[in-house]
């Protein structure tokens, strides 16, 4: 099944990717996105993926930690300790939709919500 970046996600994907260059350089800024991309991929292929949650009280939104795809990316890329999640939803055409990426520090329910308002618009 495809995927597609929805609302802001692009926006979000190209700020994490900016941070990692400033703090690990471009290699690392590479190994992220490839990261990110393998997540895509991952839940693209299966939207159910048993390594995403349902978002409680937030009727179909899933996060995927990105670390709980790192075995997906060949050893030599792999980023040590990812720290973000993947929020995504399979839209009324059946695509996977990526609304957004958060920091596993940010409130969860809050972030989902501000990703589907930019999503939708």
């Amino acid at each position: 099944m495809p995927f597609r970046l929805a609302g802001t996600a692009d926006e979000q994907i190209d700020r994490i990717l900016e941070e990692s260059e400033a703090g690990w350089g471009l290699e690392g800024a590479d190994r992220y996105g490839r990261l990110i991309l393998a997540a895509m991929n991952a839940i693209g292929d299966d939207p159910g993926n048993p390594a995403s949650r349902l978002i409680p009280r937030i009727r179909g939104v899933r996060a995927l930690h990105l670390h709980s795809v790192r075995d997906l990316v060949k050893r030599e890329h792999r980023v040590g300790s990812p720290r973000h999640l993947l929020l995504y939803r399979v839209a009324s055409d059946g695509v996977v939709e990526v609304i957004g990426l958060v920091h596993d520090r940010q409130q969860l329910a809050r972030a989902v919500r501000r990703a589907q308002r930019e999503a939708d618009r």
